[in-house]
């Protein structure tokens, strides 16, 4: 299914880092185009709350939730709809009876509790890919991990989406040896700049490559890779969004590939580190 696109935020954007992150997405009602046509409004999930989806919607396509009075929405997986709704007898009356009369920012904030209590039950209770193996919240160890993300200033907004899945894990103490826009390596020409790439990646502990942005980066990309190999630093690649293939050459060097997730990122970083 095609979704609609504007300059910005588009729909099918925030569809994919829902369906990658398993997540909530909080957007703001004029960040985005109207709601998608095929999506029918329902109101029988809680008060106050209005969601649209697509009629026999599958498990992982979105749900968009709307809270009564606020200009937000907040978007997940379908199934969080259906797990609220089969969980619904749990939550207190008292909580419904003033969902029903209140509005506005309340509400909003009792449904993203409500969600992030259902994304975290669906997070705890998912099965690994190997043996079918409950998964866990990783334990990151009490240490630093420095951490150089590989990526391009053109996809600026990956690089951020990886530093704030680090930056909300409340249990990981990182340190960012990458090149942020907002802070670049000053140098003179590429040879300097490898040279000080080969200094910020010397110190690293894992080495972290967003395989989406290497066809068009290539040159840069495996100049990082090259040297994580000459320090012999773990490479994690991240695939890219989608149904997007994922280059070869990351394949190769990665020690692991992972997808867009902060479980499974932080606990790569966890696992891998030196």
């Amino acid at each position: 299914m095609d979704l609609p696109d504007r300059p910005g935020r588009t729909w099918q954007e925030i569809r994919h880092s829902v369906q990658w992150n398993n997540s909530i997405e909080f957007v703001q009602q004029d960040e985005v185009p109207p709601i998608p046509y095929d999506f029918d409004g329902h109101t029988d999930v809680l008060p106050g709350v209005r969601v649209h989806h697509r009629s026999f919607a599958n498990p992982d396509d979105i749900a968009i939730w709307e809270p009564g009075n606020t200009n937000v929405y907040f978007v997940t997986k379908y199934r969080a709809v259906q797990q609220l709704l089969n969980s619904k007898d749990e939550i207190p009356d008292g909580v419904l009876a003033v969902l029903m009369l209140a509005g506005g920012a309340f509400v909003a904030k009792v449904l993203w509790d409500l969600l992030k209590t259902v994304l975290d039950s669906d997070t705890s209770s998912s099965t690994g890919s190997a043996g079918g193996a409950t998964q866990q919240r990783p334990r990151p160890e009490n240490r630093q991990y420095n951490v150089f993300i590989s990526h391009a200033w053109d996809y600026n907004d990956d690089y951020e989406r990886v530093v704030d899945f680090l930056d909300d894990f409340d249990e990981l103490e990182w340190q960012d040896h990458s090149v942020p826009l907002t802070d670049p390596l000053d140098t003179v020409n590429d040879v300097h700049l490898r040279a000080r790439l080969r200094d910020q990646i010397r110190t690293t502990s894992v080495v972290l490559v967003l395989a989406g942005m290497y066809s068009a980066h290539r040159e840069w990309i495996q100049n990082e890779i090259e040297l994580a190999n000459e320090f012999e630093k773990p490479i994690i690649g991240i695939r890219p969004y989608g149904a997007k293939q994922t280059p070869n050459v990351v394949e190769e060097a990665a020690i692991e590939m992972v997808g867009w997730r902060q479980n499974s990122i932080v606990r790569s970083i966890v696992d891998h580190s030196l």
